[in-house]
């Protein structure tokens, strides 16, 4: 019996060895490996519509014609007073307002500058300094100077939201003159209601593209 019992012992104890080696050279899974290859995945990692769209909304860009369609603007090119400069706005958490110049709307327009919005009160808590560089849209909401349009709004809540911004400040900062193949000049932030701009070291040019100093109205 006890020859037996050793014999059955030695059986054992092969066993255990060759189940050792086989596990260390990957031959049987391991149970950890068994678990999660069954496990199904966590729901933070299944990919459905509704996850896209809320991981969409948590982007900086996102939100940026917000929240009543865009805006168009002219006057805000010193050398192109004409041009009609669409505004892709969004509400912010320190501003009332953050929003994108473009050149045009198409889907290939250009970024051309941004323009912050600030509550009155916002504007009377800044330096002295700083308050040329706004302007005051109640002033620049008028035909004869922004003239501003909501392409996509109809004209009754147009009106209704252009009164809700009239005491607000707007500063814009142009980046990039549009008759201008490559951004090749400071940005310049506009003064409008000033017959100069803030950057007064850069001397007007007269080549086709070059940015004004004055903004006639």
């Amino acid at each position: 019996m006890k020859y037996k019992a050793d014999k059955v012992g030695l059986r054992n104890a092969a066993l255990i060895v060759s189940i050792t080696t086989a596990l260390m050279i990957g031959l049987i899974s391991t149970p950890s490996k068994i678990v999660a290859q069954a496990a199904p995945l966590p729901r933070m990692m299944t990919t459905t519509n509704a996850t896209i769209a809320k991981s969409n909304t948590t982007k900086p860009v996102d939100g940026y014609n917000t929240p009543q369609g865009h805006l168009s603007a002219i006057r805000h090119v010193f050398d192109d007073p004409a041009l009609r400069v669409p505004h892709y706005c969004k509400p912010n958490d320190k501003i009332v307002l953050v929003c994108q110049l473009y050149d045009s709307d198409s889907k290939n327009a250009t970024i051309i500058g941004i323009e912050y919005i600030i509550t009155s009160g916002q504007y009377n808590s800044s330096p002295d300094r700083e308050k040329p560089n706004w302007h005051l849209h109640k002033i620049e909401f008028v035909p004869t100077r922004a003239n501003p349009m909501f392409p996509e709004l109809p004209k009754t809540k147009a009106m209704a939201l252009m009164g809700k911004l009239m005491d607000t400040y707007g500063k814009v900062i142009i980046a990039w003159n549009p008759k201008d193949k490559l951004p090749a000049f400071p940005s310049q932030v506009e003064q409008v209601q000033h017959p100069f701009m803030v950057n007064a070291t850069v001397k007007p040019e007269s080549h086709a593209g070059s940015f004004n100093q004055t903004l006639n109205y």
